[in-house]
């Protein structure tokens, strides 16, 4: 099948333009502009996304990309495509981190990898991020690795040397196209992370696709001797298997542009002579104290000390609170404004829900809400549908809170059924922005007991405001608050909530 060109958005290159609202758009980080989206088949997006590579925690960094890749997988979901996504893992030892850390751990390669194998996906959940379709973990692949490098070597894209097999750039014409970098002042040493994954050498370099292993590393066998594959060729290997030739959607951050993505492009391009990717997203870096956030400079908070600190939800909302092609800076601030931002959230669902559950008949200023209701989901939509604005459709959202707010603070009362219709709205925004913690910390269920203790607590409560007694009402609802629950008093009785952030 012949991929289908994309439609190219006019207009200042790189510039914010105004998207229809029922036409998706996303900036092309290979043409460097905004593309109409559609999918290579209709109703199916392809989607292969850089995972980690495990050789420690995960840190908030990561954490900004992986977020994303999910929220995007969410949205494309929500407007009624069916997602295939692949991640990979890079759990092989080729890796220079992963040898560092053995030396550093004294563990053995398997358990190392393991283990943060298991953290890695354990910190992904925490913060709600859906499991893809498929975790393509590297080690498992090695034969889909052995097989590409060898088609490679019978089309003359490759050739074997002393230490391993390297890709011929000269045979791929169109390097650079992603990067920008001129293959003529390329230096060598691009392998990939197996040796050098610095260009500082004299002349142009060819990328490792395959290295002999050193005394006492682990290697696999192949035709070209013990050994291991290159960095690169695992994602172009694992993605060609899963998702065919050519994907819709590709990316991670914006430290695989190069060397990575612009290695993966030349050597899948000259095996298959089609496109590789589509489209091409990349997640720009997150600062902390101003500086990039990398384990290597020790400027780093893991995603799982973040988690206890501040509370999944707070730390997700607080990632996507910025476009995910603009710079942001991971501090206190910014972590204080999401939890405010949360607490508004849990207030409205359960504003919502108490109308909802409560049988109130329909209002005569429900039409003033129904029209906001209707409004945000068309908010929503046009801020995701240029190129996945979290950042706006988080705005778009809370201005809707806020509008709620005031309606119940100024009526009092909303119709059930138009409750309920707000619920269902805000359901399906907020697994998009939250993912699996929308039901976890935004709206969480409760079990009976739970709902009736409360219950009972708040009518002790109100017995003793009726009875002026409110020294002894207030140590309640001290008490409540110190457990984690939210109280709001409202003309028709209490509004309750059980919120993830406890005093």
């Amino acid at each position: 099948m012949t991929p289908k060109p994309v439609r190219r958005i006019t207009g200042t290159q790189g510039s914010s333009l105004e998207p229809m609202s029922s036409q998706l758009v996303i900036y092309n980080s290979f043409s460097k502009q905004k593309e109409a989206f559609e999918p290579l088949q209709p109703g199916k997006v392809s989607m292969y996304i850089c995972g980690l590579t495990v050789n420690y925690l995960m840190h908030v960094g990561h954490a900004r990309c992986y977020v994303f890749w999910d929220a995007v997988d969410r949205y494309l979901r929500y407007l009624g495509f069916d997602v295939k996504h692949v991640s990979n893992i890079t759990d092989i030892s080729v890796d220079d981190n992963i040898l560092k850390r053995l030396s550093e751990t004294g563990e053995s390669f398997q358990r190392l990898v393991t283990r943060h194998t298991q953290d890695y996906i354990e910190d992904r959940r925490r913060l709600g991020i859906a499991d893809p379709y498929i975790y393509s973990i590297a080690t498992q692949h090695i034969h889909e690795m052995i097989e590409l490098i060898q088609q490679l070597l019978d089309q003359d894209h490759a050739y074997i040397a002393d230490d391993g097999v390297y890709f011929r750039l000269s045979t791929y014409s169109k390097y650079g196209q992603l990067s920008g970098v001129n293959l003529v002042k390329l230096k060598t040493g691009a392998s990939g992370r197996i040796t050098e994954d610095e260009y500082d050498k004299e002349a142009v370099g060819d990328f490792a696709l395959w290295k002999h292993a050193s005394q006492g590393e682990p290697y696999w066998h192949s035709p070209w001797g013990p050994g291991r594959p290159g960095w690169h060729i695992e994602c172009s290997a694992m993605s060609m298997k899963y998702l065919g030739e050519t994907i819709d959607i590709s990316g991670g951050g914006e430290d695989n542009i190069f060397p990575h993505h612009e290695n993966s492009i030349a050597q899948s391009e000259a095996v298959t002579g089609k496109p590789y990717v589509r489209f091409w997203m990349h997640v720009r870096h997150l600062m902390l104290n101003g500086e990039r956030m990398s384990k290597s400079t020790g400027n780093f908070i893991t995603a799982r000390d973040a988690v206890m600190k501040y509370s999944a939800a707070v730390v997700r909302l607080s990632l996507l609170s910025t476009h995910y092609r603009k710079q942001m800076d991971f501090t206190e601030k910014l972590l204080e404004t999401a939890e405010g931002k949360i607490r508004q959230l849990q207030h409205a669902v359960a504003a919502l829900k108490f109308f909802a559950t409560n049988k109130t008949p329909p209002q005569p200023k429900d039409d003033m809400l129904s029209k906001a209701i209707r409004n945000i989901d068309a908010q929503f939509r046009i801020a995701m549908n240029d190129d996945f604005n979290t950042a706006l459709a988080i705005t778009q959202t809370l201005r809707f809170i806020e509008s709620l707010h005031h309606h119940v603070d100024e009526y009092n009362l909303v119709g059930s059924k138009l409750a309920r219709k707000g619920l269902s709205i805000l359901r399906n925004i907020g697994m998009v922005i939250f993912g699996d913690l929308y039901e976890k910390e935004i709206a969480p269920l409760q079990d009976s007991v739970t709902h009736q203790l409360v219950e009972f607590i708040l009518a002790e409560r109100e017995r003793l405001r009726q009875e002026r007694d409110f020294s002894r009402a207030d140590v309640l609802r001290k008490m409540l608050k110190k457990s984690g629950f939210e109280v709001i008093d409202t003309p028709n009785g209490p509004i309750w909530w059980r919120t993830a952030l406890p005093q």
